[in-house]
């Protein structure tokens, strides 16, 4: 009996533990960086620039050496617990921001994306739009749109990289806080939390920031190339700086060697803040231990030259030059010219055509109200419109009149209503009626 308890016990606990997700191995970071292969260069996106500068680092200030992680191949069986927001933070706060609402119009909002995969919210907006729309339906559209999303997430899009790194359990985390990100009723109660190594933590960092401006690998640039605009590639990150200094440039901001001669400037790489201490000694550790794989081929056709004129490299002793990144130009100047003066010129033409209508309506009417307050005058235009229009209708005299009073008889007017018709009359009609008159 005591024997069957302890089963029932053992097997009760057992169904109650739920099964640990195993963690995923990392694997090196390769290939170009993502505005390479966009052919974009720095200046021309906001792409991985939602951090912000911060104050440079006094030169020669002493490193915090209470702050030293360890480096050994042991870390990497060290694990952390990582959330759904820990997962947004790490992969896609970069380019959309903390809320989520990237940097229009160039990075999109992840935002409405998220809403449309509830079947709740699609109900709610058609009813708010008058429409009607079966529960079925909307869970349609809702499952369609969760698996747009998905396939973003896996494949990239036109601007936006792909995330092959992901596992399922780190994606499944991910939309859940999207859902909460976004509002969507419900959402806290799907929030979910993985098992990832220190290491799987870097590969995060590295991965989805780092790589979108710092190639895999390639040459150590001098500080004239840097000075004009090159990118250390990731592969000498560990080499040119310590773990305390890497820490600190990327959380704080410190000067990097540019120039010729070699002068401490600020530089053009924006401070992430949001991320800690230890993600930053993750991404470090990651490098070393898994350096970064050469050997994947760049496209043949090479990047445009990363340009930074050397006014916007900002010295240490003086003001720090704001992240505030332009959209390219792309010949808006010339269409923001062009509109406004057709705009104007199409206002003009029409000011002056309505004022032009005016005048001769207004001469016609004045013409029309003497022709009808003077008589004779009325009188002569009908007969001269009359005698154009219709042959002209000589005066017969009778053998007992005399001469003049048969040239009286023919000079005398004959006003009749067809001749004000005639007068009136288009000139079609008067010219219809004057053939039918010849015929």
């Amino acid at each position: 009996m005591k024997s069957l308890v302890l089963v029932c016990v053992i097997a009760i606990s057992a169904l109650g533990e739920s099964p640990r997700a195993k963690t995923v191995e990392a694997t090196p970071v390769a290939g170009e960086s993502w505005l390479k292969h966009l052919h974009r260069t720095f200046e021309e996106t906001s792409m991985g620039k939602t951090g912000r500068l911060g104050p440079p680092h006094a030169i020669g200030g002493e490193e915090n050496s209470d702050w030293q992680k360890a480096l050994s191949a042991e870390a990497r069986n060290e694990t952390v617990t990582l959330h759904g927001s820990d997962l947004y933070r790490l992969n896609c706060w970069g380019c959309h921001g903390e809320f989520g609402i990237g940097a229009p119009p160039e990075i999109n909002s992840v935002l409405n994306p998220t809403r449309a995969m509830s079947t709740q919210v699609i109900l709610e907006r058609m009813k708010n739009l008058g429409m009607d729309m079966s529960r079925a339906d909307a869970a349609v559209l809702a499952n369609q749109s969760k698996a747009a999303l998905l396939e973003r997430l896996h494949k990239g899009g036109t601007d936006m990289p792909p995330f092959p790194h992901l596992s399922e359990p780190e994606v499944g985390a991910i939309v859940a806080y999207l859902k909460q990100l976004a509002g969507i009723p419900g959402a806290e109660r799907e929030q979910a939390a993985v098992e990832e190594s220190r290491v799987r933590v870097g590969e995060h960092v590295v991965k989805s920031t780092c790589h979108i401006c710092h190639n895999a690998t390639g040459e150590n640039p001098s500080p004239q190339q840097i000075f004009n605009g090159a990118i250390p590639p990731l592969s000498t990150l560990t080499a040119r700086t310590s773990l305390p200094e890497f820490e600190r440039k990327i959380r704080s901001g410190a000067p990097i060697v540019m120039g010729t001669p070699p002068s401490p400037f600020r530089g053009r790489m924006p401070v992430f803040y949001y991320l800690g201490e230890d993600e930053v000694a993750d991404a470090y550790l990651y490098l070393r231990l898994y350096p970064p794989d050469g050997t994947v081929p760049d496209p043949e056709t090479p990047a445009t030259e990363q340009k930074q004129a050397a006014n916007k490299a900002v010295q240490v002793e003086f003001s720090i030059e704001p992240t505030t990144v332009g959209p390219p130009n792309n010949g808006r100047d010339l269409t923001v010219i062009i509109f406004p003066v057709a705009a104007a010129l199409l206002l003009a033409g029409g000011f002056w055509f309505t004022l032009r209508e005016i005048r001769r309506l207004t001469a016609v009417s004045e013409t029309r109200k003497a022709l009808m307050s003077d008589g004779s005058v009325a009188q002569h235009a009908i007969l001269s419109a009359s005698n154009k229009s219709r042959p002209r209708m000589h005066a017969v005299t009778h053998p007992n009149d005399d001469a003049g009073e048969a040239a009286d008889h023919d000079d005398e007017p004959s006003f009749h209503h067809d001749d004000y018709h005639i007068f009136e009359s288009s000139w079609l009609t008067r010219w219809l009626e004057r053939k039918d008159e010849a015929a």
